[in-house]
């Protein structure tokens, strides 16, 4: 029993794979339809957009943004000076 359960879990899992592939192909070419890019433009796009959502991209643009506070405040400090 356990068995036949697992394995619907992962058919149910691969069917939304399977779905959220197929609409990221169409979302991408409309996209590249409407701008009018070519496929390697649009791939360096997405790549760049892959990166960014990355979870490193995301604590490096947390560090910068409180690096740039603290930089804020300190030529605050010295401007009152």
């Amino acid at each position: 029993m356990q068995k036949f359960f697992n394995k619907n879990k992962i058919l149910e899992q691969t069917y939304k794979e399977n779905r959220v592939k197929e609409y990221i192909n169409k979302y991408i070419k409309e996209l590249q339809r409407h701008f009018d890019l070519p496929d390697n433009k649009m791939r360096m796009i997405l790549y760049k957009v892959y990166k960014e959502l990355s979870p490193f991209s995301f604590i490096k643009t947390w560090i910068s943004m409180v690096k740039s506070k603290y930089i804020e405040r300190l030529k605050e400090r010295i401007y009152e000076d």
